[in-house]
């Protein structure tokens, strides 16, 4: 299977911290250079985004949370969601309001940072949405190993991704104190590192932060 993916793509890191912990084969493949993706990737992703996953069979799969559902199908070990209906339907929530209600609007807020005029008010609304979506995850939160407790899970794949967002999201929105509120959320770094699979994602992520700032600085020179 191939998946396209770049290492700072948030979407396309859950998809590959899902990989690592189920030791999935990936053959890893690199989108056209540019931002926005060009028009030319449509002959591989109808949406012209990323992660997109290739099938052995050559079917393609577009979207983070389809891909994730069906490696958790078609490698059911190690399991990623509970047996449980009710504790499976409690995870996917979890997932979701993480994706929809906290990496959303923060990809939003660094979009509406960087145009010439900024929309105050719109910042304000994302701002609004995005603590709202992190009290609602904080509250759900459990104290480790892991997001929700002694499982590992597809919270952990989604969460690991958007907290390491935030690092630099703090230090380029000027709010160093915007996880205070927090603390779960914050602290949730500390157990991403020490899992292998998690640990190797955010490793990822950190290389693929230097290499966009590298090329801002060399951009703006």
């Amino acid at each position: 299977m191939k998946l396209y993916s770049r290492p700072l793509s948030p979407y396309s890191s859950i998809v590959l911290a899902l990989a690592y912990i189920k030791n999935v084969p990936l053959k890893l493949m690199a989108p056209p250079p540019g931002f926005p993706i060009p028009e030319a990737f449509r002959a591989i992703s109808p949406l012209n985004r990323i992660p997109v996953l290739i099938t052995g069979s050559g079917e393609t799969i577009v979207e983070s949370v389809v891909i994730a559902e069906y490696l958790e199908e078609r490698f059911p070990e190690p399991a990623l969601l509970p047996k449980d209906t009710k504790d499976r339907a409690l995870v996917r929530m979890f997932a979701r309001i993480t994706d929809l209600d906290v990496l959303a609007p923060t990809m939003k807020l660094f979009e509406l940072y960087f145009v010439p005029q900024r929309n105050e008010a719109e910042i304000k609304a994302q701002f609004a949405r995005l603590h709202h979506g992190l009290a609602a995850i904080e509250a759900r939160m459990a104290h480790g190993p892991f997001a929700l407790g002694d499982d590992i899970s597809f919270a952990d794949a989604w969460l690991t991704p958007t907290r390491f967002v935030f690092n630099n999201f703090r230090t380029t929105m000027g709010r160093p104190d915007l996880l205070d509120a927090y603390p779960k959320f914050d602290a949730y770094e500390q157990i991403a590192l020490q899992h292998p699979a998690l640990s190797r994602v955010w490793g990822e992520m950190t290389d693929g932060l230097k290499i966009f700032l590298s090329e801002l600085e060399m951009g703006a020179a």
